[in-house]
């Protein structure tokens, strides 16, 4: 187990940590908060992994999720990303939080349930066989791609090349180590991608009610999004709701289907589907890490950071911090909270609703139709893309079909 092992922690550096395919990252997650809740690694980032010291640095103030190496003309950012609000910080992020706040109300997210619905089934319709599928290949790769196009008025046809066209971009915000002329590589195919991307900013923009005539120019009012404010921040929208969502998919499923009678109670209880899903995230969220950068002098319950420091959320871990869950490894849908799996602050994912709509869908559609559904484990290699964990394939067995949604 790597935690027992002496000096693991010392000589390795964060990413090193989460790659190794020798380590294991279940044992990992489940003790880093007790054995080390704070420790510097070899590359001199921080690593903090219990969950009230995480929660405490994602909502300070002088803290930024924009690395230094920016200001210094360190870091090429060539393709503009820095202008996605994941990047902002005060009240440049709130602007741009808030223009793009109408995708999310209540009553749109309500208008895309009934198509997502419709998407799955037909999905589930084309399977080639429906009583053994790669849930990855079949489903997570593609139902949150549509959903994230029907959510920014983009035809759904346009999905499967969006998709192919965003890796690059993926990657760029993935925080992975990328040498000198992979990066140079990924920001070209990102540049390409965005071009790609502008032929259907017009519909984002309409969705958004943005004056299209003083967007175009290039000198908005106050308020208003430049050109490539808008169409980096539609980047964003595409990229996060499709990837963390494929992720999130194939981890919750993988994880349901592993805990003993948890598939079986769902199905005859699907009032607990939602708060399962939450559940089930904490334990296996997508987004492993969350980053951030001290703008200033910080101290926070002992930890001290200089102007320029780098830390790590071990957001995975500090969602089985035994301090602040009960048996953190198990599974219970009554808890009262669910860790960091969106984050905290004011960079909390604004698409939250969004994402736990589609697993709710998806976990009711399955559970009703597929109550037998069972894992091929030894089939099913993991995948780890930066602060990004989820599954390549995830292969599965329908012992016993239903009719039904």
């Amino acid at each position: 187990m790597l935690l027992t092992e002496p000096g693991t922690l010392a000589r390795k550096t964060l990413f090193e940590l989460l790659t190794d395919p020798a380590d294991d990252r279940d044992a990992l997650y489940s003790g880093l908060a007790a054995a080390c809740p704070v420790h510097r690694d070899a590359s001199g980032a921080w690593m903090v992994s219990t969950y009230r010291l995480s929660r405490a640095i994602l909502n300070h103030p002088g803290l930024s999720t924009r690395s230094p190496l920016v200001a210094h003309g360190l870091l090429d950012d060539d393709a503009g990303i820095l202008d996605m609000m994941l990047f902002q910080d005060d009240a440049a992020h709130d602007r741009l939080r808030q223009a793009f706040a109408p995708l999310f109300s209540k009553t749109r997210l309500a208008s895309l349930r009934e198509g997502l619905r419709a998407d799955l089934g037909a999905l589930l319709a084309r399977l080639p066989d429906p009583h053994r599928f790669d849930l990855m290949a079949e489903i997570a790769q593609r139902l949150p791609s549509m959903t994230i196009c029907r959510l920014i008025g983009i035809d759904v046809a346009h999905a499967p090349d969006l998709v192919a066209g965003s890796m690059s971009a993926i990657r760029l915000i993935s925080a992975a180590p990328l040498r000198p002329d992979e990066r140079r590589h990924a920001i070209t195919q990102t540049m390409a991608f965005m071009r790609e991307l502008e032929a259907h900013v017009p519909a984002v923009r309409e969705l958004l009610r943005i004056d299209s005539a003083a967007a175009a120019n290039g000198t908005p009012r106050d308020g208003e999004l430049t050109p490539h404010q808008l169409l980096v921040n539609v980047l964003l929208m595409f990229i996060a709701g499709y990837g963390t969502t494929m992720l999130s998919i194939g981890n919750t499923l993988a994880h349901a289907l592993a805990c003993s009678g948890l598939w079986q109670r769902l199905a005859g209880e699907p009032a607990l589907v939602p708060a399962a899903v939450r559940e089930l995230m904490r334990v296996e969220p997508a987004v492993h890490l969350l980053f951030r950068y001290a703008r200033r002098n910080v101290e926070l319950d002992g930890l001290t950071l200089a102007p320029g420091d780098v830390v790590a959320i071990v957001a995975a871990a500090a969602n089985r911090d035994p301090a602040e869950f009960d048996t953190p490894s198990q599974v219970r849908p009554e808890r009262a909270h669910n860790g960091l799996v969106f984050g905290a602050g004011s960079h909390g994912c604004i698409g939250v609703a969004l994402a736990r709509m589609q697993l709710e869908v998806v976990f009711d559609t399955l559970l009703a139709r597929m109550p037998g559904l069972t894992l091929e484990s030894a089939r099913n290699p993991r995948l780890q893309e930066g602060s990004f964990r989820g599954y390549r394939t995830l292969w599965l067995r329908n012992g016993a079909a239903r009719r039904g949604k």
